[in-house]
């Protein structure tokens, strides 16, 4: 009786220690020369394996507890690997022709690959930690999926109804996700996280040959490729740090290029093309709080180029059509703006570059060919605005060094017409316009505080405008309308001192005015060709006006303080 009550105990203890350890494999096949490895290491590891066909070939081996593994393949010479350490959870479906299918996990992690009316595509998946990934390739030839992620993730592809597309994947850290889309033909996209909480999107659709770049590392930056009915081209986004947010997108055009790098926080950065071909945008930031708009609709070969450096400055380019225009900004310190606008034209170029605080620089650009616009500043508070409608060769460059300082320019058609303003000082103003007209020129030099000068010149030609000022709250104002060859020529040196020179219809005039001291006032008026005026002032409050109505007249003024004898 003893003796039976031992063996039944071992049986119990058997039996239960049997309970204890049990793996699950199922293996169905059906059709031709399919092969199943199944290796099972551990408690309680399911694995199922379904096979309809001929030649497909599927290697389980699990090691570790609680292992699932579900393989379903249906069709020829499939091939699926699924290598579990760990917990692990891989679901594997393939209905096509020579598909491959690669599973590598350790730890807890969670794969669905699903490849379904599909022919040669290739899915390959390694996760260490407790990662997730998703991908589907639908009705596709020759595509390839691949995912390595390390700790706490997730990544989605989506390959639907495409030929040769391929995406990769890497991602480090937690809560990193990703996510891709392609129904294209031979695009690629490449997404690499490292970092915490990072989110990258990539969309592909009805393109050709295009290529997408994510690499983000750091904390909670967000990032987003869009290509759509393009050939060629290539988007890529670069970020470091925290919070920062980039977008590309990129529409039916043809080798367009498109790039974003940011390092700092908190950054922000947009690039849109739509249409044309061969076009390039590229935007680079360091620091915190700046903002970046790229937008290119149509055109061929055009270019932006957008710096900012330091914190919270903000800058747009828009180019509409036109061919190889060229538009840069270049922000260094804070609260900056900067804005160029570039409709149709060809071979134009708009560029801006800031140091400072809060200065704020516009150019325009509307048709014309060969027209060139350069705004400089530096310093805090600084204006500059330069407007450029139709024309050809003209050239605009405005730089200001200082504080409060402002210019305007304008230029309206004409051809080759040439405008320059140089401030140096605190609170100086100035503005010109050319409008029509061919090979005229404006040159404006302020030095000091609060000096002001006002330039216009319509039609004509080879007329030139000069103004120096140098001291306080000196005025010059200069008007050409409809005189060729002639020189309007201001120089004043010291304090509130003003001068006005007028030139109307006529050809060959010359006006020279020369002040130094304060209150000085000189007004020179002169319609008709070949006129001269000289006028020389010095001293205080020295006042002068000249009027030539006619031709071939000459006015000498000179007027100074005189000595005081005892």
């Amino acid at each position: 009786m003893k003796k039976l009550f031992l063996f039944l105990l071992a049986v119990v203890f058997t039996a239960g220690a049997s309970m204890a350890q049990i793996n699950q494999s199922m293996v169905d096949q059906l059709g031709n020369d399919n092969m199943a490895t199944v290796e099972q290491v551990g408690f309680w590891n399911m694995s199922y394996v379904d096979q309809w066909g001929t030649d497909n070939s599927a290697d389980i081996t699990q090691n570790g507890l609680m292992n699932r593994s579900y393989l379903t393949q249906w069709g020829h010479f499939n091939t699926a690997m699924v290598n579990q350490i760990g917990s692990n959870y891989s679901t594997i479906s393939q209905l096509g022709i020579g598909n491959t299918a690669d599973v590598t996990q350790d730890m807890s992690n969670s794969s669905s690959i699903t490849q379904m009316w599909t022919d040669y595509n290739h899915a390959t998946v390694n996760q260490i930690g407790y990662n997730m990934s998703d991908i589907y390739q639908y009705w596709g030839i020759d595509n390839i999926a691949d995912v390595y992620q390390w700790g706490q993730n997730y990544s989605y592809i989506n390959q639907f109804y495409s030929e040769w597309v391929e995406a990769y994947v890497e991602q480090y850290g937690y809560f990193n996700m990703s996510m891709i889309n392609q129904m294209s033909v031979w695009d690629i996209a490449n997404v690499l996280q490292n970092g915490d909480w990072n989110s990258a999107y990539v969309d592909q659709t009805d393109n050709f040959w295009s290529e997408a770049l994510i690499n983000q590392f750091g904390f909670v930056n967000w990032a987003k490729v869009d290509q759509m009915g393009g050939m060629v081209d290539f988007g890529g986004i670069l970020q470091f740090g925290e919070y920062n947010q980039a977008r590309v997108r990129q529409y039916f055009g043809y080798s367009n290029w498109a790039g974003v790098i940011q390092d700092g926080n908190w950054n922000l950065a947009d690039v849109y093309q739509y249409g044309g071909s061969l076009n390039s945008s590229m935007v680079e930031q360091t620091g915190s709080d700046n903002w970046a708009f790229s937008t290119q609709k149509g055109g061929e070969g055009n270019r932006i180029d957008i710096e900012q450096y330091m914190d919270m400055n903000t800058a747009t380019a828009i180019q509409y059509g036109g061919k190889e225009k060229t538009a840069y900004i270049g922000q260094l310190g804070l609260w900056n703006m900067a804005k160029t606008y570039q409709e149709r034209g060809r071979y134009n170029y708009a560029g801006i570059a800031q140091t400072g605080v809060a200065n704020q620089a516009q150019i325009e650009q509307i048709r014309g060919r060969y027209n060139w616009a350069g705004l400089v500043q530096n310093g805090n508070f600084n204006d500059a605005k330069s407007l450029q409608v139709r024309g050809m060769n003209n050239e605009i460059y405005a730089e200001q060094n200082g504080d409060n300082n402002v210019a305007g320019m304008v230029q309206e058609r004409g051809n080759g017409n040439v405008a320059a303003i140089y401030q140096i000082g605190n609170e100086n103003w100035s503005y010109s316009e050319q409008m029509r007209g061919m090979g005229n020129e404006i040159v404006v030099l302020q030095n000091g505080e609060g000096n002001m000068a006002e330039t216009y010149q319509y039609g004509g030609g080879a007329t030139t405008a000069l103004v120096g000022q140098y001291g306080e709250a000196n005025y010059s104002g200069i008007e050409q309308m409809g005189v060729t060859n002639s020189l309007a020529d201001v120089f004043q040196e010291g304090n509130y001192n003003e001068s006005v020179v007028l030139q109307y219809f006529g050809d060959n005039n010359t006006a020279t005015v020369t002040q130094y001291g304060e209150f000085n006032y000189s007004g020179v008026l002169q319609n008709g060709s070949n006129n001269t005026a000289t006028i020389y002032q010095e001293g205080l409050g020295e006042n002068s006006m000249v009027i030539q109505n006619g031709n071939g007249n000459t006015a000498t003024v000179t007027q100074s303080d005189a000595a005081i004898n005892p």
